[in-house]
């Protein structure tokens, strides 16, 4: 009996060394990396191994040999503890290390090189500013140029409207002018004429002749007419009377041959336009006797309007 217990103990110590062997060997293999080998202290066990499969001895045998106690387990003195020594960086450290160097560097040229850019793109926008500056230079000269031409466009077109506005100003008065001149000259010529035909009426009233104003305003027409007369040199012995068509002021509208009339075409033309000649006829002071048709004579010589 008590043999059984006594195996069964040293399968328990066996069991309990394979087990105690495979846990320092798995420490000793976490602990590779560590600069110092940790020992482990205690008290050594000594164990042997048992062989179940051997045939069990009988029980004299078994109990005529003694069971050897275990040794008491020496206590070694502890050893002095050694100061850790500072841990050298890993190589994944050192490389970590590295890598953080190299970032810092690419970020330090990364912001190098974004400040060159904005650099470069200031110096470009103010070389852009400075082109441009010119230009908008040339611009306000060219509008200001411009300007200057439209005003003195301006100036130009104002003085030929004045211009043109005098000038038409000055024709009016010169027309104006001449019309009063003419109107003067027509007086004047009817007055004289009004004169004559009074003389030569006072002459005829001496022979017993009419003396009336009508006989007056005919006298006074006929010293119209008669110097205007460009006679042919072929108008010999002649009597044509010339029927005249007249408006209230004396202005002649027509003037016709009344047959008959014996005096060849350029003696009767050059007739008709003596009295065209003579427009207008006198009319201020024979309102009173004025007539729109009257019969005028001419004669070659004048004595055959006397017969």
């Amino acid at each position: 009996m008590y043999s059984g217990d006594n195996n069964w103990q040293s399968f328990a110590l066996s069991v309990l060394v394979h087990g105690l062997c495979g846990v320092l060997a798995f420490l000793g293999l976490m602990m590779s990396d560590k600069s110092e080998t940790v020992r482990a202290e205690g008290v050594v066990i000594e164990a042997s191994l048992v062989d179940f499969s051997a045939k069990p001895l009988p029980a004299s045998q078994a109990r005529a040999k003694p069971v050897p106690r275990p040794p008491v387990a020496k206590v070694e003195p502890p050893k002095a503890e050694r100061q850790p020594e500072p841990e050298q960086p890993k190589p994944a450290q050192v490389q970590r290390s590295e890598d953080t160097v190299d970032q810092e560097k690419v970020r330090l040229a990364a912001e190098a090189l974004e400040k060159a850019e904005k650099e470069q793109e200031e110096r470009v926008r103010k070389e852009q500013v400075d082109l441009t500056q010119p230009e908008d230079e040339l611009t306000r000269m060219e509008r200001e140029r411009q300007k200057q031409l439209e005003d003195i466009r301006k100036l130009r077109e104002d003085a030929e409207q004045k211009r043109k506005l005098e000038a038409q100003r000055l024709a009016q008065l010169q027309d104006a002018n001449k019309t009063k001149l003419a109107q003067q000259q027509r007086d004047q010529e009817q007055a004289r004429m009004a004169a004559l035909a009074q003389q030569e009426a006072q002459k005829s009233g001496d022979g017993g002749q009419d003396n009336t104003p009508l006989a007056q305003y005919i006298a006074a027409i006929k010293n119209k007419v008669r110097p205007n007369w460009l006679r042919p040199e072929t108008a010999q012995n002649i009597r044509c009377t010339v029927r005249i068509l007249q408006l209230p002021g004396g202005t002649v509208m027509t003037a016709n041959i009344v047959p008959p009339c014996y005096a060849d075409e350029p003696t009767r033309r050059s007739m008709e336009a003596a009295v065209m000649r003579s427009d207008p006829l006198p009319y201020r002071g024979y309102e009173a006797v004025f007539e729109r048709a009257i019969d005028f004579e001419f004669c070659y010589p004048e004595s055959l309007c006397q017969s």
